[in-house]
């Protein structure tokens, strides 16, 4: 498929973001895209954009927030997972989680399958 920028009429490559917040707080991985070679704005097909509200949705769904207070074991800092997001994520002692920094406020924990 071949898509045109509007702002500046180069040809669109298709990319795989690695991370995309379609909705702030709501980050969504490997979605497909057209990025602009010389502008880099990002674009979609209508397609794509129903993928990404599908996901969106989805993910709002299984979101709930906890507040943790951070606090100190030896020399790192510990967040206390809550019981019902620990069983959510299927996470109990000794399984691993991977912590992906999303900026320089958030982060995310995913739960490793094996």
């Amino acid at each position: 498929m071949k898509l045109i920028c509007k702002k500046c009429g180069k040809n669109a490559k298709e990319i795989v973001l690695d991370t995309y917040e379609y909705i702030e707080g709501f980050p969504l991985r490997n979605v497909k895209a057209f990025e602009c070679p010389k502008c880099r704005e990002f674009i979609f097909t209508p397609e794509q954009v129903e993928e990404i509200e599908k996901r969106t949705e989805q993910l709002k769904a299984h979101i709930f927030a906890f507040e943790r207070k951070i606090t100190i074991s030896g020399r790192s800092l510990v967040i206390n997972i809550p019981e019902d997001l620990a069983h959510h994520l299927n996470i109990v002692k000794g399984k691993k989680v991977k912590l992906i920094p999303l900026d320089n406020r958030r982060f995310l924990v995913e739960a490793i399958e094996k």
